[in-house]
């Protein structure tokens, strides 16, 4: 890894992580491959009746404790579910554990009004709508239209009948829709980044592309999504933030920006009882962070989850 990848990542990386973390890392980026993990979409079945077919099938899975729908297969692959009624029906939704958290610290309940401000290609998005039973709204936003067919084909395969689906760049979403100023109960901000959770050493095209001026380019762009999007928020209401990335630049970084910029939002406390997740620290080199940041959530990589990293903001005054 320290031959391969660039000098100024690895040494982010070893100020990030500790010897024994690293390690699993180091692994992910030689392997890289993922067990199949999968949600219930529970507008069109529950956790029982997926259970029974898979047992049917004779295919081995495995419960997630700290996700109310999600299941692991333990020996079986992707493709094994490909020809199964509940796949090709959106009885199910293949999805990583990682990106199953935001929506479901969210504490959605039925008469939330959401955003879904970079919704594509809509794993979020139909998360939340089945947690609403198709009651109320969710309003989910991309800017590229090929992205939003993709969206579209997922709203629909999952009989999301809650979604309203709008093209608009998420840096200007406050000034095109005033009428969404102080409207929502919920947003979900996966936001752009460098995506460095797919980097494979057994792959250059995986990586040659990183350098520290992309991450310069999505802190800039995180920055001003979140700048238009706060005021959207209700009082009292909550901000799920997220990104697949490692550097603490598009992600800290972000948080204390947040926090120093707004004070009328403060970041919640994340409890996730799961082995590869992570509490943050609040200075990387001489980069000090506010210490509320302690509150954010890191996944490690493994072959159960990707990347990821996770913040709860609540906004408290107006």
């Amino acid at each position: 890894m320290r031959k391969t990848l660039k000098k100024e990542f690895i040494e982010k990386l070893e100020k990030i992580y500790s010897p024994s973390d690293i390690k699993i890392i180091e692994k992910w980026f030689s392997v890289n491959k993922r067990k199949t993990t999968f949600r219930v979409n529970t507008l069109k079945s529950s956790n029982s009746e997926i259970e029974k077919i898979l047992k049917e099938n004779k295919i081995n899975f495995k419960k997630v404790g700290f996700l109310k729908n999600a299941y692991i297969l333990e020996d079986a692959k992707e493709s094994d579910l490909w020809e199964l009624d509940i796949f090709k029906n959106g009885h199910i939704y293949l999805q990583s554990l990682s990106s199953q958290i935001p929506v479901e610290i969210l504490d959605i309940n039925e008469n939330d009004k959401i955003l879904d401000i970079t919704a594509a290609p809509g794993w979020k998005t139909s998360q939340a709508s089945a947690i609403l039973k198709n009651s109320w709204e969710i309003i989910a936003n991309d800017n590229n239209a090929i992205r939003i067919d993709k969206l579209r084909f997922t709203i629909n395969r999952q009989w999301c009948k809650n979604v309203k689906v709008i093209k608009n760049d998420a840096r200007n979403i406050g000034k095109s829709f005033p009428e969404y100023l102080n409207y929502f109960d919920k947003i979900i901000a996966d936001l752009p980044c460098s995506a460095e959770w797919k980097f494979n050493l057994n792959n250059e095209r995986s990586y040659a592309y990183w350098s520290q001026d992309i991450v310069k380019k999505n802190y800039k762009l995180q920055k001003e999504i979140i700048q238009s999007i706060i005021p959207l928020l209700k009082v009292w209401w909550e901000l799920a933030y997220s990104t697949c990335t490692i550097s603490h630049e598009e992600n800290e970084a972000i948080c204390h920006m947040i926090l120093c910029n707004f004070p009328n939002i403060k970041l919640e406390d994340i409890n996730i009882n799961y082995n590869f997740a992570r509490n943050w620290v609040t200075k990387v080199w001489e980069t000090s962070f506010k210490n509320e940041v302690k509150n954010t959530i890191r996944i490690l990589p493994s072959d159960e989850s990707e990347w990821f990293f996770i913040a709860k903001f609540k906004k408290i005054k107006d």
